[in-house]
């Protein structure tokens, strides 16, 4: 049995935003940087860690079920951690609080700076980058890396080269080629070394405010995803026009197969309905539906209209856990209502009734839609490992309600057993951490029978050595 919530993203739009740039401002101040300037001393690591680890152990749910499992490697890891704390740079200390956090493999479990930059420290990056800008005519990628080559994030033009620039300690650099702003041709946008299957290192805003990024290809290395909700698109050379990487795109193959691609669900509800109104009779008429989402990382539940074409019965949803805290209440409190049947206001009684106890999570109804008349007869939706959270509940979702789907490609990234981010601020003014956590869980089984272990896997595997997935799609259509 699938199981599922019928609304995993149920948050206010303000609240998702504040996530994303929370996440997307990350700025783990690394020990190598373009100058030797510095940020004053405002916040001290061995307090930040003490503040971390309060919120942790009082809020995040999978803590609280796995504590007697971990106990013995936690406590060790925490006492390392803290030590290093005393000793690491309060410029070094979200760098160091995240690695603490990477113990649990939760990718909704994050440290994030969404710091206040000074005037003066902006104007000194901003000096910095001018003293360093590119020659492009002398950018020229030749592929020694999944990453190199041209890209757009749908209002400029970057190519990303090996350095050679002995001022930027890093071995890839990702320059403006064309911008509305002229005067910015040529200045570095990241600058990032390889780390396992990513690259990381530092990004620049359009404001020279500088933070933490990793980078990551997918799909065959024609998407790029950038830590904060960032997606690139792959130019096939500098020519090539501008698109929007993030909107959904439709293609009628043949009279049978239609194909959906879906880089991103982060991106505004109405321009992606808009894409599918646009192309509704396309869609109505597909004999075969094909859905990629490979390197869809996530974002929010703006699918359920799509869901329709293919719509068979009501998804049943599962209860999960919540963990009874103040700032767990406080957070559920947003979204309670006077309504009937409100799933929230049982939980903030629950919560109250038994402080620090484990308590039934939110118990939405479940999900019934309104089908559309179509002559779709067979839904495939392409994954891989880039998709995670909201791309994964996509998956549960349209599985749970149509016969007519089945999922090929890899296993999906793992990132749905606990969900729903909450926010907190841990400390720091000037440089502002923040501590992201997930509220609740998918089910109430998610450590015996959850997905982050090994993500969601498909009915029909795909080869990572198969060149062409769409091709492999069809023929397994047409053999069927």
């Amino acid at each position: 049995m699938i199981a599922i919530i019928s609304h995993p993203f149920r948050v206010s739009k303000e609240s998702v935003f504040l996530a994303w740039k929370l996440l997307g401002s990350i700025t783990l101040i690394l020990f190598f940087r373009l100058s030797t300037y510095a940020q004053e001393n405002v916040c001290n690591c061995s307090k930040n860690f003490e503040r971390l680890i309060g919120k942790l152990e009082t809020n995040y749910i999978a803590y609280q079920l796995i504590k007697n499992e971990i106990e013995k490697n936690y406590e060790s890891h925490k006492f390392r951690f803290k030590t290093l704390a005393a000793e690491t740079n309060d410029n070094n200390c979200t760098k160091l609080l995240q690695e603490f956090l990477s113990f649990f493999h939760d990718g909704h479990l994050f440290v994030s700076e969404y710091p206040d930059f000074p005037a003066a420290d902006l104007e000194k990056t901003k000096a910095e980058i001018k003293q360093n800008m590119y020659d492009l005519n002398r950018m020229h990628p030749i592929g020694r890396s999944p990453i190199e080559g041209y890209w757009t994030d749908g209002q400029s033009k970057f190519v990303i080269v090996q350095n050679k620039n002995s001022n930027i300690p890093f071995e890839w650099v990702a320059i403006i080629l064309e911008t509305k702003d002229s005067t910015k041709k040529g200045e570095i946008k990241f600058a990032v070394d390889k780390s396992g299957n990513s690259w990381e290192g530092i990004y620049y805003t359009n404001a020279y405010a500088y933070r933490y990024v990793k980078i990551t290809p997918y799909k065959e290395n024609s998407i790029l995803s950038v830590w904060g909700g960032i997606l690139w698109g792959k130019l096939s050379g500098k020519d090539d026009s501008v698109y929007n990487p993030v909107l959904p795109t439709v293609k009628k193959i043949d009279n049978e197969n239609v194909l959906l691609t879906i880089p991103s669900f982060l991106v505004d509800a109405k321009d992606f309905d808009k894409v599918l109104i646009e192309n509704i009779e396309t869609l109505l008429f597909a004999n075969n539906l094909i859905i990629d989402i490979r390197g869809n990382t996530g974002g929010n539940g703006i699918y359920f209209n799509l869901m329709r074409l293919y719509y068979e019965k009501p998804a049943v949803s599962s209860r999960g856990l919540a963990l009874s805290s103040a700032d767990n209440i406080t957070y559920f409190e947003k979204f309670a209502s006077t309504r009937s049947g409100d799933p929230y206001v049982p939980v903030i009684k629950a919560m109250r009734e038994k402080p620090g106890g484990i308590v039934a999570g939110p118990d939405f109804r479940d999900l019934g839609l309104t089908p559309e008349k179509t002559n779709i007869q067979k839904v495939v939706i392409l994954t891989d490992r880039g998709n995670m959270s909201a791309a994964e509940t996509f998956v549960l979702y349209s599985k749970a309600v149509s016969n007519k789907v089945i999922t090929m490609g890899d296993n999906t990234g793992g990132v749905v057993d606990f969900n729903n981010i909450n926010m907190i601020k841990i400390g720091c003014d000037k440089h502002g951490i923040y501590f992201g956590y997930p509220t609740y869980t998918l089910h109430d089984k998610v450590i015996e029978h959850g997905y982050n272990k090994n993500g969601i896997p498909p009915d029909v595997k795909i080869d990572s050595g198969v060149p062409d997935k769409i091709a492999f799609v069809l023929e397994y259509l047409k053999q069927k």
